[in-house]
């Protein structure tokens, strides 16, 4: 969605997953190749992928049935998958799983949804097994998007106190710099739109330009910049993304 809002290449998705598997490679890494993996909120199935070749046994979750029939679609190859049409705040499947994966889940859920969900987990984790979130932050407090589209981004400190709150004494975080990349060329589209309003506002071609000049420069606009910005205290583009990891042996 992301992408094609912004006429991104197909190529955007494909890297984005690509680096975010890297940043938590390790993670991923410490489930055993026999487990088995809830993926609440799994949306159309891009990490059902990731999981469904790495694990033995896969479950998503997700509350829409147009998202589901896509993720059915993605993966109708794969037979270690079980799809679970539901609201994530109703009752969840039976554990135990080795890792319980909220992608970008908790920012459509307010606080007091979010703590008690995360308080349902840990029962259904195996011993040692681990709780992994993807959400949009922001890098202070939170702010609310309102209208047609609404969700909450809320600081990685805002989450850590909602993780406390929820029975978690210690988390683990790493910036999501994959999700930054796709980020940065939709903020460029968008500047593109906003000052050559001459040019067409839907062009897969421009949008392809745009992206494609951010990869053949990615050393400096995608790993460089960002950390310079950081250091700086400059938050461009607004929005980032970061990963938490919660472990069952950690409450």
């Amino acid at each position: 969605m992301m992408a094609h809002e912004h006429n991104l290449p197909a190529d955007a998705a494909v890297y984005r997953l690509r680096q975010e598997v890297q940043t938590i490679s390790d993670w991923l890494d410490a489930v055993p190749v026999t487990g088995r993996v809830l993926d609440l909120g799994c949306g159309a199935g891009g990490w059902l992928a990731v999981f469904a070749n790495r694990y033995a046994s896969v479950i998503g979750m997700e509350q829409s049935s147009m998202m589901v029939e896509a993720a059915r679609e993605r993966m109708h190859m794969s037979t270690n998958i079980e799809f679970i049409e539901g609201d994530v705040r109703a009752e969840l499947p039976d554990g135990p799983f080795d890792l319980i994966f909220l992608g970008g889940l908790c920012m459509y859920l307010n606080d007091g949804d979010t703590t008690t969900l995360l308080r349902t987990l840990p029962s259904r984790l195996t011993s040692g097994g681990s709780i992994i979130l993807r959400e949009s932050t922001v890098r202070e407090g939170r702010s609310i998007a309102e209208g047609e589209y609404q969700a909450v981004y809320r600081s990685p400190s805002v989450y850590r106190t909602l993780f406390i709150e929820a029975g978690f004494r210690t988390s683990e975080v790493r910036r999501n710099y994959g999700y930054n990349a796709m980020v940065t060329g939709e903020a460029l589209v968008n500047l593109r739109r906003r000052w050559m309003p001459f040019l067409p506002t839907e062009s897969p071609f421009l949008g392809a330009l745009t992206w494609w000049g951010l990869r053949s420069t990615a050393l400096v606009s995608f790993w460089l910049l960002p950390r310079v910005f950081s250091l700086l205290g400059i938050t461009w583009p607004q929005l980032q993304n970061h990963f938490f990891r919660l472990r069952s042996g950690s409450r």
